[in-house]
This record gives structure tokens, C-alpha cells and sequence, in this order.
């Protein structure tokens, strides 16, 4: 049964409007019989804001074709659209040949029109079928991404217990549009209903393949999609960052950051920010996220190149950049001699005074002044 579109009922009647009109004195819309009742019972006010109106009735009311056009378009797909539009799905959710595979293509293209509600489920079950190829996997996703309802769809990636493995797939062999949907997808549940991303944040092959994607460089829209994708995950629980430190993502992550002045994308600026503070919460929550940071070259240079640009490009990493950038090194700092002799022969002791002279944070003011203490004695033999 579908739910009437609330916009669809009379507010005095609660009725679905079979023919909406519009009080024009105060532009609300009513079904024509029920306003019509409303005035010829002597009523003067306008139902729903309780303004007074002319006292004369002729012109008061409007055709609302837009809203009528809507409704028609509504009640056919309700009667005679969604069952054949769902069986088709079926079909091809249960096929071993191409030829309904063939059908649920314009199917989806219908479904992706029209955003009815309740095809969530099925439509991820479309995207397990590994056999349907990149046009029906991008086509699903569309209509998820459009779905009407994301608490509808964070219940169907919460029941669905294949899913992880799915998602693997897709990320690794899908075609490009189909990663980045696919990113959306986990970023845009995640940000509302994190318990529903919880399977997928500890799946290491799901954490594996977002973390490739974030470090491929050349994947474009796709890559800034992943990184999107990975913070949220980081965010729903310990065991997610656990994972996602296993599958690579310190050294995808790092990846990202150093090569961010080839990204020539106006949202770089938010992007390695993203980058920067999914970089520190791993640090400060997972030993290994730390041992895995000490592991790789030139690590922590840089990050101290993130703690202070020159005017022109610190526009675009921004304050909440450096804050981030400043946090992962009093972390790593705190732990490894060797990492606080690598920050201070790349020159973090200039750029915190920097810092400390420019307009930054509380926070970032407070972490610098901790490194600065925490590397005195490295400072006064320099």
C-alpha cells in the first residue's frame, strides 16, 4: 500500500484532493467540494492561517493544474504502474539469461522518473546480481540515490547481510560511474543512519576497495567519492576503523593528501580537509593506524607541509586543515622520537609560529602550543 503524498490531502478534509483549488487571498490549496462547504457555511477565514477574506466569494478560488497534474500522475502509478513495474524487477533479480535483464533496463528508467517509494529492497538486490552488467548497476543506483525516502533505504542496506561482498565487487570491477554512486550511496546513508553502514564499515574488502580508489590519483570524481564514503564508515564504530587501518587507508589517505596539489577541483579545500580529519581520527583511535603512519617515507612531512601554506593556497586548505594536520602530529609526535625528529628538520617549528601569528582555531592554537612544548628539547639542540 503506498502512502498519499501529504501535499496531496485536503487540510480540511484529510481527503485526497480529486480537484485542488487555490484560495488566492492567502495561497493555500484546498479540494474544491470542501473549501466550497467551508465558505457556504459562512466561514470568512482562510481554513489553514485563519486570515480574513473579501467578504464577496466570486474569485476567490484558482484551478491548481500543477498539483492536479501531480495527483493524476500519482494515482496512475499507484493502480496500474507499480506491480508491473516491481514484477519486472523480480524477474530480473531472479534471472540466469540476459532477456529479462533487457526489460528491467527501461524498467529502471521508468523507476528512476517516477521515485516511488518501496523499491529500495529490490533494487539492492539488483545490485547483487553480478551478471547485470554496469548500464543496470548504474541505473539501480540512480534510482536508490533518488530514492524518497533515505530512511527506507538505510532499513534495506541494514536487513540485506549479502551486501558486503556485493559492494567489494562493484568498487573493484564496476565502471567508473558505477564506484562513484556507489560512494554516494555509503556517504549519503552513513550521514544520516550510521547503524546502516555498519557492515560495510567492517568489511575489510569493502574498506580495501575504497581505500585503492582513494589512492588512485587518476580515478577522479570517483576517488573524492571513496574518501567521502571512507569518513563516514570511520565515523559508525571502533571495529570500522580497525578495518579500514587493515585494509590500507593511513597510506591511501596520506596518498591523497600529498598529491592534493594536482586536484585541481574547486572542492579540494573541503576534500583535504575530509582527508585530514579521517587521517586523525584513525591516529588518535587504532595503535595501528600510528605503527602503519611510522611505516611509510616521509609521512610526516607531510603532514607538516598541511599545517601552514602561504596566503594563496591556504585559502584553499583552510584553518580546519591545519588543525586536523596538527592533531595527527601531536599524536604521532607524542609516540615516536622519530617522528618528532622528522617534523622538526621539515620545518614544523616555523610554520606552528606561523600559526600561532595567523588566525586559527582555539584548537589548532592549543595543539600547536602542546607540540611546541612537546619538541623543546629537540628545538634547544637545533
Amino acid at each position: 500500500m503506498m502512502l498519499i503524498p501529504e501535499v496531496f490531502l485536503c487540510p480540511i478534509s484529510l481527503d485526497l484532493m480529486s480537484d485542488p483549488v487555490t484560495l488566492l487571498p492567502t495561497a493555500q490549496t484546498y479540494d474544491r467540494p470542501s473549501i466550497r462547504r467551508w465558505l457556504a457555511a459562512g466561514h470568512r477565514t482562510c481554513p489553514v492561517t485563519m486570515r480574513p477574506l473579501p467578504h464577496h466569494t466570486s474569485g476567490l478560488l484558482a484551478p491548481n493544474r500543477t498539483l492536479k497534474h501531480l495527483i493524476d500522475r500519482w494515482l496512475l502509478l499507484a493502480d496500474l504502474a507499480l506491480p508491473t513495474l516491481r514484477d519486472n524487477l523480480l524477474d530480473a533479480a531472479a534471472a540466469t539469461d540476459s532477456a529479462p535483464m533487457v526489460a528491467a533496463v527501461e524498467t529502471l528508467r521508468i523507476v528512476r522518473s517516477l521515485s516511488p517509494p518501496g523499491f529500495c529492497a529490490l533494487l539492492l538486490r539488483l545490485l547483487m546480481v553480478r551478471s547485470s552488467g554496469d548500464v543496470l548497476a548504474e541505473l539501480a543506483l540512480d534510482c536508490l540515490l533518488a530514492s524518497p525516502s533515505t530512511r527506507e533505504l538505510a532499513d534495506a542496506l541494514q536487513e540485506e547481510k549479502k551486501l558486503p561482498s556485493s559492494f567489494a565487487f562493484l568498487l573493484r570491477q564496476g565502471s567508473p560511474k558505477v564506484k562513484t554512486a556507489l560512494c554516494r550511496l555509503i556517504h549519503t546513508v552513513g550521514a544520516v543512519a550510521v547503524d546502516a553502514v555498519g557492515a560495510l564499515g567492517r568489511s575489510e574488502p569493502v574498506m580495501g576497495a575504497l581505500a585503492a580508489l582513494v589512492r588512485d590519483d587518476t580515478a577522479g570524481g570517483a576517488s573524492d567519492a571513496a574518501l567521502r564514503a571512507m569518513c563516514s564508515l570511520c565515523s559508525s564504530d571502533q571495529a570500522s576503523r580497525e578495518a579500514v587501518v587493515t585494509a590500507g587507508a593511513v597510506d591511501a589517505l596520506l596518498s591523497y593528501i600529498s598529491s592534493g596539489g594536482s586536484r585541481k577541483r574547486p572542492s579540494s579545500c573541503a576534500l583535504w580537509t575530509l582527508a585530514l580529519e579521517t587521517l586523525e581520527l584513525v591516529l588518535v583511535s587504532v595503535d595501528a593506524g600510528r605503527q602503519a603512519m611510522y611505516a611509510r617515507p616521509g609521512a610526516t612531512a607531510v603532514l607538516v607541509k598541511m599545517v601552514f601554506m602561504v596566503p594563496s593556497r591556504q585559502d584553499r586548505v583552510g584553518g580546519c586543515g591545519s588543525e586536523h594536520a596538527i592533531g595527527s602530529l601531536l599524536v604521532a609526535c607524542r609516540e615516536s622520537a622519530e617522528a618528532r625528529v622528522d617534523a622538526i628538520n621539515a620545518g614544523l617549528l616555523t610554520r606552528l609560529l606561523l600559526l600561532l601569528q595567523s588566525q586559527c582555531s582555539p584548537r589548532a592554537k592549543a595543539n600547536a602550543m602542546a607540540l611546541l612544548k612537546l619538541l623543546r628539547a629537540i628545538w634547544a639542540r637545533h
